[in-house]
């Protein structure tokens, strides 16, 4: 239940469309996450071939998007971290946002399993389109029968069909 307390305004459609404004500012704080964290040593975790600041753009767009929707506020924060939260919604629960270009993402995780999160959310990118496709528990991601390996390393992954819907 806890997941769905804080959802519980937002089981329609959970797809939203930033303003130009609000593109700025997340692409301003993501590539600055980008250079920080590249900076202090913390290794780039992404599963794809992006570029690890187009990575972090995107990210940063995808957790101010989940956070506005949520309505909570988002981590706005410029210091270097590995492996913390994304935010924590009104429940308490603690979420992580994956965020994707391709329409038929998977929700994916390092094997490096992260205490600080409870709920993984996956979201498509598009533009400055956000497409939140669905969440799991970390329970339900971190499994062994998950693991494979997508030519970029072994990790967790689930299919959009395997996710929780934000309207279920």
């Amino acid at each position: 239940m806890g997941l769905q307390v804080g959802m519980q305004r937002f089981m329609r459609r959970m797809i939203l469309t930033l303003q130009p404004d609000e593109v700025q500012v997340c692409q301003m704080i993501g590539r600055m996450r980008s250079l920080i964290a590249r900076g202090n040593g913390v290794r780039d975790a992404k599963m794809g071939n992006q570029d690890g600041a187009e990575a972090d753009v995107m990210g940063m767009m995808a957790e101010y998007g989940f956070a506005k929707k949520m309505n909570v506020f988002p981590d706005l924060g410029l210091t270097p971290r590995s492996g913390s939260a994304d935010g924590v919604m009104a429940s308490g629960k603690r979420y992580d946002v994956k965020a994707s270009k391709h329409k038929t993402a998977r929700l994916l995780s390092t094997l490096k399993v992260n205490p600080d999160v409870d709920v993984y959310v996956l979201c498509v990118v598009d533009g400055s389109t956000l497409d939140f496709k669905g969440w799991a528990y970390k329970e339900e991601l971190i499994r062994e029968e998950n693991k494979t390996d997508l030519g970029h390393g072994v990790g967790y992954a689930l299919t959009q069909d395997k996710l929780r819907r934000f309207d279920a």
